[in-house]
């Protein structure tokens, strides 16, 4: 099996110490690679399909993608197929991110407050569509001002990239409220519905070790069953859905609590700690200590 490729930076920039290049881009099919920095790229023109962590999906005009740092994509079957490709390292937003590898630090960084809202839920590696053409314009701005190189232009790109990312991000809260409207919905429309009484369940019952089978058994269902029609109707499997729960009633703790951190876990439902600060990390982007200190600013 072949192995990937990387395009450092300095191979795009006009200069290579560049913390950040900007260029439009006639793009025909490339294998899989890796940039050894983040990268933002919008589809100006024609379509694709692109691979990404091994994942295929189709990308056309409109739409735009952050990519981590490190994540292995391609391009196959481009017709007409145009970018522009930002790559940029993290001390661009801010300079003590420097060396910093992860997209998500980054958001911890720079959109703290904004980033504890959504669980951790980043943006890097997801497709989003400009519908009003905001973002590209943003985009060509920073491109011109890439190219003049006018007094101040850093800062100026660095302010856009912002705004670009915070706009990003507003689409990652809606679409997180969305679902929860739609859950609530659901809850309000499913009253007799087996899932919304396992859901019911769940949310009492967090605390228990195999919360779903205890439903099942005493309701007498079959796991299977259940399970299959709780991801259906909820777009969660139960599994997920208990730890959402767990987590966030270890966030509401940590914020208005000053109980050790081992006992919010444990009133939570979580035993093992190791695997307790691996799923909250997971969830929320930051360690449970991180998050209690980000909530007390």
């Amino acid at each position: 099996m072949q192995k990937h490729h990387t395009i450092p930076l300095r191979q795009i920039a006009d200069d290579p110490n560049d913390k950040l290049a900007i260029k439009p881009f006639v793009q025909e099919d490339i294998q899989e690679h890796d940039h050894n920095c983040f990268e933002l790229a919008y589809v100006t023109g024609g379509h694709a399909s692109q691979t990404l962590n091994g994942v295929t999906c189709g990308v056309a005009e409109g739409d735009y993608f952050f990519i981590d740092y490190g994540s292995c994509h391609s391009y196959q079957n481009c017709r007409d197929f145009t970018l522009i490709n930002c790559l940029f390292l993290a001390e661009i937003i801010d300079g003590t991110l420097t060396g910093r590898h992860s997209f998500d630090e980054l958001l911890r960084v720079c959109l703290i407050r904004y980033h504890r809202q959504y669980f951790g839920k980043t943006p890097a590696n997801r497709i989003f569509h400009d519908a009003d053409g905001r973002i590209l314009r943003l985009l060509l701005g920073m491109q011109q001002e890439y190219e003049k190189r006018d007094t101040g232009y850093p800062e100026i790109i660095r302010g856009r990239l912002m705004e670009i990312l915070i706009l990003t991000m507003r689409q990652v809260v809606q679409a997180q409220s969305a679902r929860e409207k739609s859950m609530e919905q659901f809850r309000q429309n499913a009253r007799s519905n087996i899932i919304f009484e396992a859901v019911r369940y769940l949310e009492t019952n967090y605390r228990e070790k195999a919360v779903l089978g205890n439903f099942c058994r005493e309701y007498h269902y079959s796991l299977p069953y259940v399970s299959r029609r709780f991801k259906q109707e909820t777009g969660l499997s139960a599994q997920e859905y208990l730890q959402k729960i767990r987590i966030e009633k270890c966030c509401a703790l940590l914020i208005g609590d000053t109980l050790p951190i081992q006992t919010i876990a444990q009133m939570s439902g979580y035993e093992d700690m190791k695997f307790f600060n691996r799923i909250f990390k997971r969830m929320t982007g930051l360690t449970p200590r991180e998050y209690r200190k980000a909530a007390a600013l």
